[in-house]
């Protein structure tokens, strides 16, 4: 049987394909850092391998790459900061590079990136974007697209320097629990369940469902040209529609204003501000500069390329949605059993001194 490996297979997206391949039956070996927790493996453990590995490490890669067939390169760092660029660098483009030469070393067949459509670039105005887009059009500009593309060329001039076969999956915004609660999209799910969703910006942007994940990334390890970047995407929404279809899944009210782009350009300055007296990046506000660029424009692309070659068709976001949704229930209910327990040895304890006074 094929061995598969998966690099960051704790995180949203790593962890909802890895359970996705385990379900299905396949030779599945997780990759997480040393030291690092399951995260959205937590009940699959028993189910696969686990081999610790960094990409930033190219003894640990070339370790965890033994017997290896096919990669899902999932590791990476995704967060719109400027602020985490020598990060990202470190991450999205040097992890590249060793990635695909320990993939050398180690005789994988092929490597299946999971790349985004911010490394296409993002499209101006009343554009949608394919993946022959001209990146030096792009109407916004920010490290994570930067080093999402260079990741990109580091894996292909691998492939083309002798390396194993590499297909790019660009993916657009996916919707998956395990993902982070300040700055994924799980935040913006939580706060309709809070009811705090009470305006929506201008923008859009496309959107993927966790099924047209995977089925794009295992078509692509199917049958994707080698060398080819494949965007898949289930939708365009403007915020609008997203805030309505999320708060229709949720059950509370949509929001029913929308935030002129000056405010939200303006809100973002003072985020960098805020952000700037903050050691820590990942302590950011969650609207700063590259951010706001992004609300503000309809960022849009089509996907007609995986759909003729993949066979890729695109699904509803609505079981994404509700699959976050029942995550956050879970999280709710986990912490107040956690609280409970508490409560209750708490309540033992002062029982206990009691007796002995």
């Amino acid at each position: 049987m094929t061995r598969v490996l998966i690099t960051g297979a704790s995180g949203s997206l790593g962890s909802a394909f890895a359970r996705h391949l385990i379900e299905s039956g396949a030779d599945v070996v997780c990759m997480l850092r040393p030291g690092e927790g399951p995260g959205g493996l937590e009940h699959h453990l028993h189910r696969c391998e686990i081999r610790r590995g960094d990409v930033t490490d190219l003894a640990s890669l070339e370790t965890a790459l033994e017997g290896i067939d096919e990669v899902y390169h999932f590791a990476g760092i995704a967060i719109t900061l400027n602020k985490l660029r020598s990060l990202m660098e470190q991450v999205n483009v040097e992890g590249c590079a060793n990635l695909v030469k320990a993939a050398t070393t180690a005789g994988v067949r092929r490597i299946v990136h999971a790349s985004s459509i911010s490394a296409i670039g993002y499209p101006p105005p009343g554009e949608i974007a394919d993946e022959h887009f001209d990146i030096s059009r792009s109407s916004c500009v920010n490290s994570y697209m930067i080093t999402k593309r260079a990741g990109e060329r580091e894996l292909l001039r691998g492939w083309r320097t002798g390396g194993p076969e590499v297909v790019i999956v660009n993916l657009s915004a996916c919707i998956a629990p395990y993902s982070d609660r300040r700055y994924g999209w799980a935040m913006l799910i939580e706060s309709a369940r809070q009811n705090k969703l009470v305006a929506y910006p201008l923008g859009g942007a496309a959107f993927t469902s966790i099924d047209d994940m995977n089925f794009g990334m295992r078509a692509a390890m199917e049958r994707g040209t080698p060398g080819t970047r494949y965007i898949v995407s289930s939708v365009n929404l403007t915020y609008r529609e997203l805030f309505h279809q999320v708060s229709e899944v949720v059950g509370c009210a949509p929001p029913k204003r929308a935030v002129p782009d000056t405010v939200v350009r303006a809100a973002g300055r003072v985020g960098a501000v805020v952000a700037a007296m903050r050691k820590d990046p990942l302590r950011s506000p969650f609207l700063v500069p590259e951010n706001a660029a992004l609300s503000v424009n309809r960022l849009f692309y089509n996907t007609c390329r995986a759909q003729r070659e993949l066979g890729f068709r695109p699904t509803s976001l609505r079981d994404s949605i509700a699959s976050v949704d029942n995550w956050l229930t879970e999280l709710e209910v986990d912490g107040l059993i956690s609280a409970l327990g508490s409560e209750g040895r708490r309540g033992s304890a002062l029982r206990s001194v009691a007796d002995h006074d």
